[in-house]
């Protein structure tokens, strides 16, 4: 089960679409005064897959990985030690705290080991929530209420027919939330994002369990001058409305021959092969499907969170959104998994994408083009979830990639595999010195 978890490769990409370039747009808000430029920090984040905190400080078993160091113990030692006043950091990045399985005291635990871990070893942390994949409890399972007993919390298939208290309720079942990382597996449901009693109970989650800490832990770092072991922290996690319908190109489900879950060996259900979404237009009144409408609901949960972050004290540019970019290469793309670029930009964070040339294809001039349209002030973006692959064929390779995206606004670029990722995946990470990709980083971060 490890295996697939918490790495969202979406390795369907690869083999129905063609790989498209480097990409990126964003902003600076908030200046560092201890740089001679003034801009903000701009960080490499190696993200540990699949790893939990303890893991992150207890062992190493990344791909050509020292073994002598743990996980962030080996990034000084591949790298040097983090300079204050550099532009270029590098931060090592964890999953979660997730918002939907986890207690609160899973979640403050979380945070603040994290932090020991930081300040332990001079490394800045990065966090990636999750407040839609709800398909882990590998990381805590105290979450209380659970949203998915909640029928009115959860998404439809279809509008409340007379004598349903919600919509599909005939089926017998809410529809299961079905994902394919190379084979198909399923959750229990997915969330109504537009549900207020949902909203309450992701903000509760968030306050208490996540912020509660982070805001306290940040503050402390400032006031010795060491915010910057805070890289920054997503929200959301792919942010996006399921979409099994025929809209969805990606997946491409056909009627005749719907996936089936390789872990439990049971199949889609026909009334189950659609669009979701229902849920979330019930809730806002509306009595006809509106894919335009469920756009601008994934663009304000979004913004609803960030809020949530940014009201609490911290900065907008350690704030990012995160949603697939793959619509900037494919704009023939009109499905809810795959929004529009624009539902990523609001007032209180950077927006955020899901891009490589492998397994999320996007295009650099769009990219930008759509952020400048949502937002002509916001000149920044983050790669809040990027690989190596495709971009680490060579040393030059490599660093074209950094330069692409450093030099069109990156504020972030994820590196995922870099954890308990299996040694056969194509996704893992090479920790290797001698590696193409690390030599590129190495050039980046002036690591000597």
């Amino acid at each position: 089960m490890r295996s697939v978890m918490l790495h969202i490769h979406f390795f369907v990409y690869a083999s129905m679409l063609s790989a498209s370039m480097l990409c990126a747009c964003a902003k600076d808000n908030e200046a560092n005064p201890d740089r001679p430029d003034g801009g903000a920090d701009r960080y490499v984040v190696f993200f540990l897959t699949n790893t939990d905190v303890e893991q992150a400080d207890g062992e190493n078993t990344g791909r050509d990985a020292n073994t002598a160091y743990t996980f962030v113990g080996e990034l000084p030692h591949l790298f040097g030690d983090i300079r204050p006043g550099a532009e270029y950091k590098y931060a090592f990045g964890l999953p979660g705290p997730m918002l939907l399985t986890q207690s609160v005291a899973e979640m403050q635990y979380q945070v603040n080991k994290a932090f020991d871990i930081a300040e332990k070893y001079g490394v800045p942390v990065y966090f990636q929530l999750d407040d839609i994949n709800n398909y882990t409890k590998e990381f805590g399972s105290g979450a209380n209420p659970k949203f998915f007993e909640h029928p009115e919390w959860c998404e439809w298939v279809s509008f409340p027919k007379p004598g349903e208290q919600w919509g599909g309720q005939s089926n017998g079942r809410l529809p299961y939330y079905w994902f394919n990382w190379g084979n198909w597996m399923h959750a229990d449901h997915f969330p109504n994002l537009a549900s207020p009693d949902f909203q309450a109970f992701v903000k509760e989650q968030l306050t208490q369990g996540v912020l509660s800490v982070l805001v306290s832990r940040y503050e402390a770092l400032k006031a010795v001058g060491k915010d910057y072991l805070f890289a920054g922290m997503a929200i959301g996690w792919e942010t996006h409305i399921p979409d099994y319908s025929a809209d969805n190109t990606i997946y491409n489900i056909q009627p005749d021959d719907l996936p089936v879950n390789q872990l439990l060996g049971d199949r889609m259900e026909p009334w189950e092969a659609g669009k979701l979404g229902y849920g979330a237009l019930h809730t806002l009144g509306y009595t006809t499907y509106d894919k335009e409408r469920l756009y601008r609901v994934i663009h304000d949960y979004s913004e609803f969170l960030a809020k949530v972050v940014y009201d609490a004290g911290i900065p907008r540019e350690k704030i990012f959104t995160h949603i697939v970019g793959i619509k900037s290469s494919h704009p023939e793309l009109s499905t809810t998994f795959a929004p529009p670029i624009w539902v990523a930009v609001n007032d209180y964070s950077i927006p955020g994408f899901s891009m490589s040339p492998v397994s999320c294809p996007y295009d650099l001039g769009t990219l930008k083009a759509e952020i400048a349209k949502a937002d002509p002030t916001q000149t920044r973006f983050g790669n809040v979830e990027g690989y190596s692959i495709g971009v680490d064929g060579s040393q030059e390779q490599a660093d074209a990639y950094f330069r692409d995206m450093f030099g069109n606004g990156a504020s972030v670029v994820a590196v995922f595999g870099w954890g308990r990722e299996p040694a056969t995946s194509a996704f893992a990470v090479s920790h290797s010195p001698a590696s193409p990709f690390v030599q590129a980083a190495k050039k980046w971060l002036k690591a000597p």
